[in-house]
């Protein structure tokens, strides 16, 4: 039987952590979803001034990115060849949603709603760099 990596609390709060320093730093209000490699939310945080919707894309994204185990950007850029993508409901074929890779497996995703697309793909990064 294999074993692979899991995400525990604390590393779903120090990706929280970060990517909360990083959006601010970079002057954004953003909603920061952090969800096991099932697609389950682990953490979840919507900084003051974050819009409305933001909470529900960035779970979205996060989710994309684990169950896909690859950025949810990829999905984005395949929209534009294959339209049909877009009835897998439960995927959001948008940047701003990173896989958390652990030794060669998916622990789970990040994802960050609240500004421009490439904005919030560097803001998931910093999280993802704060599990060293």
């Amino acid at each position: 039987m294999k074993t692979k990596p899991m995400l525990e609390s604390n590393d779903a709060g120090a990706i929280l952590d970060a990517c909360r320093a990083a959006a601010t730093a970079a002057g954004l209000s953003v909603s920061i979803a952090v969800v096991d490699d099932g697609g389950y939310a682990l953490r979840l945080e919507r900084m003051d001034g974050a819009g409305l919707m933001t909470p529900a894309v960035a779970s979205a994204k996060a989710r994309t990115a684990a169950l896909m185990r690859a950025p949810s950007k990829v999905l984005a850029d395949r929209v534009r060849n294959e339209p049909e993508i877009l009835r897998l409901t439960e995927y959001l074929p948008m940047p701003g949603g990173l896989p958390i890779l652990v030794q060669g497996h998916c622990a789970g995703g990040v994802g960050i709603s609240g500004g421009r697309p490439e904005q919030d793909e560097e803001i998931a990064r910093a999280g993802l760099a704060a599990l060293g």
